[in-house]
């Protein structure tokens, strides 16, 4: 009975540091506050139009903006959201650089002796990629793709609007003999511009590149049908006056299954009460060497006192 109290007595020991340890590693670190910092002056004393654009863009109020914040504080405060929605996130200390996508973010590092040096500036789509990841995998597999159009084609980096404010205008500036024809079409009488049927809104929620268009550029049967649902195979005049709804898109139902964005929170508590397990069970596994241990050096001092 007296061995096993011992065991348990060593067990105890280990079970304790280690828990201690383990809930000290496992703790988060709790997120520093943002050293908000507009772009270096520099910056806007000679490009100023620039800087006028950015203030009001999408990237210089990716921190600001009040969906954004509504949407991060409803989730906990995410430290993934600020990879995309700060300069410079650190994500051991939850600390970054700047709020918002500064300039930085795409001209950075500054050269030293700027602007007598060129600033870089990286214009690619991987780039752009790296936060707007579902419209970049869209854009991959997209003509547009195929014959050199990247992001900046389109779309204004500083603004991170359209270049132009008339969607088929710009659309005009590479495919003019098909807009001249769309002209005298009967969607262009309805109204309808290029985006209404090339960029769609995707159906599946918004998702960790929160795109919002789709930007393959294809022109889908779910497309054709949105409004012409009820012509597809017999005249309109053998449908109801109030047909019922169209079914669901299959594609689009199974993309917000099963799978999330979200990773699940795991308390620290379980990792601390498992290493309080398996430091008790190897306390009382080397419990009997360590008793054994600790009666000869007992035995050797009491030797050396005689």
């Amino acid at each position: 009975m007296k061995r096993w109290i011992i065991r348990l007595v060593y067990g105890a020991l280990f079970a304790l540091s280690l828990m201690v340890v383990t809930y000290a590693l496992t703790q988060t670190a709790r997120p520093a506050r943002a050293q908000s910092s507009p772009p270096a002056p520099n910056c806007a004393v000679c490009h100023q139009a620039f800087q006028d654009a950015w203030v009001k863009g999408a990237h210089g109020m990716a921190t600001t903006d009040p969906a954004f914040r509504e949407a991060w504080e409803a989730r906990g405060k995410p430290g993934e959201c600020l990879e995309c929605h700060v300069t410079g996130f650190d994500p051991m200390t939850n600390s970054w650089a700047a709020d918002g996508i500064t300039c930085q973010a795409c001209h950075g590092p500054y050269p030293e002796f700027h602007p007598s040096q060129p600033m870089p500036a990286d214009r690619s789509a991987q780039l752009c990629g790296k936060c707007h990841s579902e419209a970049y995998f869209e854009w991959q597999v997209s003509a547009h793709r195929e014959k050199g159009l990247d992001c900046a084609g389109c779309h204004d980096p500083h603004a991170a609007d359209l270049k132009t404010g008339n969607s088929s205008l710009l659309c005009a500036s590479c495919h003019r003999e098909r807009a001249s024809n769309y002209a005298h079409s009967a969607h262009s009488q309805q109204g309808l511009a290029c985006p209404d049927c090339h960029l769609g809104k995707t159906t599946s929620e918004m998702g960790e590149g929160h795109a919002r268009q789709d930007h393959s550029f294809f022109v889908s049967l779910s497309t054709c049908t949105n409004c012409h649902a009820y012509q597809m195979h017999d005249p309109v005049q053998v449908h109801p006056e109030r047909p019922t709804p169209p079914p669901p898109d299959a594609m689009a139902s199974v993309e917000t299954l099963a799978v999330t964005n979200e990773p699940i929170p795991v308390s620290p508590l379980g990792f601390t009460t498992l290493a309080g397990l398996i430091g008790v069970a190897f306390g009382v596994v080397i419990a009997p060497w360590l008793d054994r241990w600790q009666r000869r050096a007992r035995n050797n001092f009491d030797e050396t006192e005689k």
